[in-house]
């Protein structure tokens, strides 16, 4: 990770951005709806105030890596201690009266005995960094002060988490009533078929006369988290190691102990380097922590603000953004120009997907957005057509480490030719349209397939439609980088992609394009989920994408055999709905058309499929020759279309077998849907 941070640092660098390092152990607190608890002088809780999680992760904390957290804790126990069955009465105590919340909350609490297991008094690592602020700055008087009211010691601690108890309950805070009841009693997590008793409530302390004029910012601020940090300054001094840096070529003060962990958008709190401790390899080399790779110190310290600088919240969509992982989380994506990091380009949102506003679709949204980012690229002063841009995705390995599973560097013509190709590929289909629910009080719309998102092309491969598609069941998805090397790739590397995703959507969504297609045919999709419709759109651009990339254009396959013999199923299926209507005069169609009944055996073997359809269509064919009257019309187009397909079909040799790319023509024949019959 430490490398390919150290390229975002030293480009950086060369293009004079100004980044503002900050001492290591100034940290955010994770993404968590918790309490903000104000203490009077006393030493006493007597203000509790709700904080969500996106004002939370705005506060601070200073941490000596995973310990000494102040003035943000978390408990790890609740304050009662409770048993797992009395704690899962309570719970359904509460769920049944919501009337009376709070009252019913005091009675789950009544009689427990006072959890002693846990103790939040200050450390003395957090006193001496606090007192090495007094007297710097005018604004950190309130910590200061907060510092001295703080529990000392396990009584102190005591005697706080039960009066804190005891305003929790009488508070109004009745909307937030599951994270009270979490602070006071827990709640049960299940870990390997063992139930454990949690308590993952955030609490900030702050002072409960913040507001005297004497304090020119609360600590529960922004503001006051950038003063201590610019107050703390950097490490400089380290351990007066003098050593080679891995970067340079020259001795420098090197960094000693742990490295920095920032708390990072998506995957949280993240170490820039970790071994662990207990592994055998530190026996054999006789090195632990920094000495397992040595950097300066200057050198550390600028990373870290580079890191921060390249995450900050003004920054995303630019230079981060969330990705969708394999396992359904999330991952942090990085990417930047490395000539001109500082660049506003909308570069971030090209690899994932872009941000929808209330008044756009996320149909429409991804072609219209990226035109402009390849648009900006090409009028950016300075930059050349070999220009590189560097992107990494880190992951969340476990709570303790993280990992670079993505990192490349592709050139600016590369990414807008990329682009570009995949505007031009999503369109390698045939016509084909689904009416979309709106949402409440709106009107359903007719949506064709649109140029999906790498992030949509991932999620779309998610789930294995079971049933004809009307019933999906969770898989692992894609990796990224399989994604990216379809994107962005090129040659054998694109190919390869293209035949592995082309397999896994023929898995996953050939039973939902099947029985989609065969409800359209029926003009009956109702059955389908608003979900489902969407996905068969994605899944019909991801077709076009993947067949473009193997290098067959829909200009070559609408003329060939496999999509043909889908668009010969088709006309089946509607002559069938029109026999079962106007001859049977049936409202309810069977549950399965003629061609649909056929189309898995077409997949496999389209001559033995066509034998097949031969044998049944004979009493329609022959109905539909004989009937006359306008309102046969649409029989009679049917019958028309199939003639026309029937005799094409004769100048070409039918396949026995069939491989994906032919698989895919004929599902796309199948899907395919001419503005006649609409």
């Amino acid at each position: 990770m430490i490398n390919e941070l150290y390229v975002l640092y030293q480009s950086l660098h060369k293009c004079g951005v100004i980044v503002e390092e900050q001492n290591q152990d100034v940290k955010t607190p994770g993404k968590g709806e918790g309490f903000v608890v104000g203490i009077n002088s006393a030493g006493l809780p007597t203000s509790v105030e709700y904080a969500d999680a996106n004002q939370m992760a705005r506060l601070w904390k200073i941490s000596k890596g995973k310990h000494h957290s102040f003035p943000y804790v978390k408990l790890k126990k609740p304050i009662w201690e409770v048993e797992v069955q009395s704690i899962e009465e309570a719970y359904k105590a509460l769920k049944s009266d919501k009337n009376l919340p709070t009252e019913v909350l005091k009675k789950c609490c009544e009689g427990k005995a006072f959890s002693r297991k846990q103790d939040i008094s200050i450390s003395g690592w957090t006193k001496e960094k606090i007192n090495t602020l007094r007297g710097k700055h005018g604004g950190l008087v309130a910590l200061t002060e907060l510092n001295s009211r703080f529990p000392k010691d396990k009584n102190q601690s005591d005697a706080l988490l039960r009066t804190l108890a005891g305003l929790i309950l009488q508070k109004d805070l009745s909307l937030k009533l599951d994270l009270r009841a979490t602070l006071l009693i827990g709640k049960i997590k299940e870990e390997r078929d063992k139930k454990k008793i949690v308590c993952d409530v955030p609490l900030f302390f702050d002072l409960s006369d913040w507001q005297n004029a004497e304090y020119k910012y609360r600590v529960a601020s922004p503001d006051m988290g950038a003063l201590v940090a610019k107050n703390l300054g950097t490490d400089k001094s380290a351990n007066g190691t003098q050593g080679r840096s891995a970067f340079e070529e020259e001795d420098r003060e090197l960094h000693a102990g742990p490295y920095p962990d920032p708390t990072l958008p998506i995957i949280g709190s993240t170490y820039l380097f970790s071994m662990n401790e207990d592994a055998l390899c530190h026996y054999r080399y006789g090195k632990i922590s920094s000495a397992i790779f040595p950097i300066s110190q200057d050198d550390i310290n600028g990373v870290q603000a580079s890191l921060k600088w390249c995450v900050a919240g003004e920054r995303k969509g630019m230079t981060w953004q969330g990705v969708p992982n394999s396992k359904r989380k999330q991952d942090l994506l990085i990417t930047y120009l490395e000539e001109k990091p500082q660049e506003e380009v909308a570069l971030a949102s090209c690899f994932t997907s872009f941000d929808v506003q209330e008044t756009e679709t996320i149909e429409a949204v991804y072609e219209k957005r990226a035109k402009t980012v390849c648009d900006a690229l090409r009028g950016k002063d300075g930059l050349k057509h070999d220009s590189k841009v560097n992107v990494l995705v880190m992951a969340k390995v476990d709570p303790g480490r993280a990992q670079v599973v993505l990192s490349g560097s592709y050139t600016i013509e590369n990414i807008i030719n990329s682009i570009e190709q995949w505007q031009i590929a999503a369109k390698n289909r045939p016509h084909f349209s689904v009416l979309l629910p709106g949402k409440k009080g709106e009107k359903a719309v007719i949506m064709e397939p649109f140029c999906p998102s790498p992030t949509e092309v991932m999620r779309c491969l998610q789930n294995q439609w079971i049933k004809n598609g009307l019933d999906k069941s969770d898989v692992p998805g894609v990796a990224l980088r399989h994604v990216y090397d379809l994107f962005l790739g090129e040659g054998r590397v694109s190919h390869e992609a293209a035949r592995m995703i082309l397999q896994l959507i023929l898995q996953r969504l050939g039973p939902l394009f099947i029985g989609i297609a065969g409800a359209d045919c029926a003009d009956d999709v109702t059955g389908y989920s608003s979900e489902a419709r969407k996905t068969v759109l994605t899944g019909i651009s991801i077709l076009a994408i993947v067949l473009l990339k193997l290098g067959i254009r829909k200009e070559r396959y609408m003329e060939d055999a496999a999509f043909n013999v889908g668009r010969l199923l088709a006309f089946a299926d509607g002559l069938h709905v029109q026999y079962c209507k106007l001859q049977m005069k049936k409202e309810k169609l069977p549950p399965q058309l003629m061609g649909n009944a056929v189309m898995r055996t077409a997949l496999d073997n389209p001559t033995q499929a066509l034998a097949l359809l031969a044998q049944r269509i004979a009493p329609y064919h022959a109905w539909a020759t004989k009937v006359q009257g306008k309102e046969y019309a649409l029989a009679k187009w049917f019958l028309s279309e199939m003639g026309q397909i029937s005799d094409l079909l004769k100048e070409i040799e039918l396949p026995t077998a069939t491989d994906d790319a032919m698989k895919a023509q004929i599902l796309l024949g199948y899907l395919a849907r001419s503005k006649s019959e609409e």
